[in-house]
């Protein structure tokens, strides 16, 4: 009987046309991040700044499944160092902006989980005895994981809270944020013909 049930749905929706959903979400967040100390410092001496504002932004191609694929990017202030020299207070710092491809997973109706992995951009700075200096360089093999909640509030729109991980392979720098998420969500329909 099951096997001639399968046959029979088969041909139920043979030469007809379907409606496949597709959806590309947006996603835009905001939160607060804090640098996890890697450097060896002398806190007697040199001050470290360690938490700061961040965002992210984020583009997923989501279809009808469980999985959704993507890319990332954002902007993040590592940390600034502050050493002070009679009336000099010299500074370093460094910002980060990934470039990420993302896998993401529902992992129930409403919570998601994301990794991803791609290149940076570094942005460092220092000033030393009134001297400016900037540099920037790639980092590759960069890793991160978020994990969040999206809450719909209309079909289109989504608010939500997502915590974040970054590690950044090249300067051994790990940044913990929680974000407050906006979601967006384009819903398109293909027809599809079954010959």
């Amino acid at each position: 009987m099951c096997f001639l049930e399968h046959f029979c749905v088969a041909q139920n929706t043979w030469n007809t046309r379907d409606s496949v959903a597709r959806g590309v979400s947006i996603y835009v967040s905001t939160g607060v991040s804090h640098y996890i100390n890697t450097l060896q410092l002398d806190p007697s001496r040199v001050g470290l700044k360690q938490n700061f504002s961040c965002s992210s932004f984020k583009f997923m191609w989501e279809p009808e499944h469980r999985l959704s694929l993507g890319v990332e990017t954002g902007y993040y202030k590592v940390y600034e160092v502050q050493l002070v020299e009679g009336k000099d207070i010299n500074t370093a710092s460094l910002n980060v902006i990934p470039i990420l491809f993302c896998v993401q997973m529902r992992v129930f109706k409403r919570f998601f989980a994301t990794i991803g992995t791609g290149i940076s951009i570094h942005h460092s700075q220092v000033n030393y005895l009134n001297n400016h200096a900037e540099s920037q360089t790639l980092a590759f093999s960069n890793l991160q994981f978020s994990a969040g909640y999206i809450h719909p509030i209309t079909k289109q729109f989504g608010i939500g809270l997502q915590a974040h991980f970054l590690s950044e392979n090249k300067t051994e720098d790990m940044i913990g944020s929680l974000q407050a998420v906006i979601r967006y969500q384009f819903k398109r329909h293909f027809k599809r013909i079954r010959e």
